[in-house]
């Protein structure tokens, strides 16, 4: 299928943007290391992506704030993170709950970190005191909170067949725990990565991993979660045991049925059943899963580590990228049908001829395009800015957790286009993954998703995890402009703007101040029915739930004179407190309400 416009290729501009982090130019003999991190997350809450990145030859972990525009400073000398020489999988997540990131970092034959975020890039090591600081031959590392006690749980992959795979599970008390063995996930298996999706859409997090020499050992493994934090293998019943040298992982809803693919890599080894082919594994509402890479022409008989879904050029299909080492790695662009094109020469992402580990993605300089960075070994750290994404709109997704947690890892959403004449396009479903949509690596939690020639979002429905809530999001479609980052809220956080754990009166004034309108980043917490405005039926959710009564102006409990002073003092105004029935300025509605209430 040919493309309508051709290919803008991304600028490499890690040097101009100051992203300067040199890796290591060869892996150690005496511990052979296949590959180092990295990450790009919002480290200091400020809305756009800061970096991480591991492998400089003196250890010294990188760490890059972003000012918003996708220009870098270094504040790794400040970081408070110890050397790291052997740092392989990386995660940034909120592991105690406080509201910001904090760093889990395993290392190949050297102690897993588990970093607290104190101040903003500023970091303590509490592996000891939580638990995790084992010393394993640990590689890939990914998180969800498996068991739904609201704490994100580890889960590591060692690459043994002796040292069995860790799975901690998160206390919420600052301590881990090993449960791996007592749920049956204790795989010795070679592993590379592990990757939690909710491959059978019941919203609880199923755990894949992928396994070195599956031919000879142990092939990919598939655990099914029975929606209550325990698991059973479906390896063999869902036919994702796939035996290959399985290194690195992409997971996500290729094919826009609603249900997880996985692509694997590989090496260009002959032994059967696949000769060297990295397998598509393409999912199923039965859960059964079916071989598809020579359909959607993505077999890269390479010798290849992480690889990658996203939508580069935002079409509203995804895109593969495959890290392959000694030879250019390859971007297969998706016509929306199969088979895919390698396109990375044309795009001006095909790197260097050197071994080439890990790859994230991430909209860095919040144009509505997702950007790239690649780490070779002997060779700097590589941004490669998108340009071509900008031909077309995308709807950005930030899902909120519980609390005050930030990011709801394991929430997915399914989003429609609005297109001519108020008809909804295909059908998107993307998840919130900390870590394994890759190998080693960690790409932005929110959720991207390409429009084509659309220009809006129409429907938006938003699964919690672990049996958490389901919010419809509908008639947004003249209120979502492209580019602009939208954030979904649980039902327990609605009206809580200030995050305060209450609905009171600052709540309230705030929403007033607000006044009926249309929805627009940065108040979808007063969205209480999901319809894209605040009106009326917001104000009546939000007095349901609020912990003083409707018409207490001065929040003192009592409805009395000194509220009926402040509502005349407010008299035909917009946006004051005194506005009670919500209709945009305060007049004889609002006093009726006031004195209908008057001694409450």
């Amino acid at each position: 299928m040919a493309f309508a416009q051709a290919i803008v290729p991304f600028t490499s501009e890690h040097s101009a943007r100051g992203v300067v982090y040199n890796m290591t130019f060869a892996p150690p003999l005496t511990n052979p290391q296949d590959g180092y991190g990295m990450a790009c997350a919002d480290l200091d809450g400020d809305d756009d992506l800061d970096l991480v990145f591991l492998g400089r030859a003196d250890g010294l972990v990188g760490v890059y704030e972003n000012n918003g525009v996708g220009v870098f400073t270094n504040r790794s000398a400040t970081s408070g993170i110890p050397a790291t020489t052997a740092g392989a999988g990386i995660v940034a997540v909120d592991f105690d709950r406080d509201g910001d990131l904090d760093l889990f970092i395993a290392q190949k034959n050297g102690p897993c970190r588990l970093l607290r975020h104190n101040a903003p890039f500023q970091f303590t090591d509490v592996a000891a005191a939580a638990g995790v600081n084992e010393t394993l031959p640990a590689t890939g590392v990914s998180a969800a909170d498996f068991d739904g006690d609201g704490w994100l749980d580890i889960h590591v992959s060692t690459y043994s067949a002796v040292v069995p795979n860790r799975l901690y599970r998160n206390l919420g008390n600052g301590t881990f725990v090993d449960v791996a063995a007592s749920l049956g996930v204790p795989s010795t298996g070679l592993s590379y990565q592990s990757v939690w999706s909710d491959y059978n859409r019941d919203s609880w997090p199923d755990l894949c991993v992928s396994n070195d020499r599956g031919f000879g050992n142990v092939p990919n493994q598939l655990h099914r979660n029975l929606a209550n934090g325990t698991f059973t293998d479906v390896s063999a019943s869902s036919g994702l045991n796939v035996a290959l040298c399985s290194m690195g992982i992409a997971c996500a809803d290729l094919t826009g049925d609603g249900y997880s693919d996985y692509y694997f890599t590989n090496v260009p080894d002959p032994t059967p059943p696949l000769n060297g082919v990295n397998p598509l594994m393409i999912g199923s509402a039965k859960g059964v899963f079916t071989q598809a890479d020579a359909l959607w022409g993505v077999s890269n008989i390479k010798y290849s580590w992480a690889a990658i879904f996203f939508d580069f050029d935002n079409d509203a299909d995804l895109d593969l990228y495959v890290n392959n080492e000694f030879v250019p790695n390859a971007l297969y662009r998706n016509p929306g049908a199969p088979p895919m094109t390698d396109i990375a020469a044309a795009a001006g992402v095909a790197g260097t001829a050197n071994l080439s580990y890990c790859s994230i993605v991430g909209d860095l300089d919040r144009d509505g395009d997702q950007d790239l960075l690649l780490n070779n070994y002997g060779g700097p750290v590589r941004l490669f800015m998108n340009q071509d994404g900008q031909q077309r709109a995308s709807f950005r997704l930030r899902i909120a957790g519980e609390g005050r947690v930030r990011d709801a890892i394991g929430a997915s959403a399914t989003v429609r286009a609005r297109l001519a004449k108020g008809k909804l396009g295909a059908p998107q479903w993307r998840e919130v993954l900390a870590g394994g949509n890759g190998f080693l690596g960690q790409s932005e939690t929110t959720l991207h998703f390409g429009l084509g020639a659309a220009t809006s979002a129409g429907s938006i429905v938003v699964q919690w995890p672990a049996g958490g809530p389901t919010r419809t999001l509908s008639n947004l479609a003249a209120n979502l402009a492209a580019n602009q980052v939208w954030t979904a809220y649980p039902p327990s956080r609605l009206g809580d703007v200030d995050g305060g754990g209450v609905i009171d009166l600052a709540d309230w004034t705030q929403l007033a101040a607000w006044g009926p309108s249309a929805l627009v980043p940065g108040r979808e917490m007063f969205d209480f029915d999901g319809d894209g405005d605040l009106d009326g039926a917001d104000a009546d959710a939000f007095w349901t739930r609020a912990t003083i009564t409707r018409g207490d102006l001065d929040g003192n409990g009592s409805i009395d004179a000194a509220d009926l002073s402040m509502l005349l003092a407010s008299w035909a105004q917009s946006g004051s407190p005194a506005d009670i029935d919500f209709d945009g300025s305060v007049g004889a509605s609002d006093l009726a309400l006031l004195l209908a209430a008057w001694g409450s």
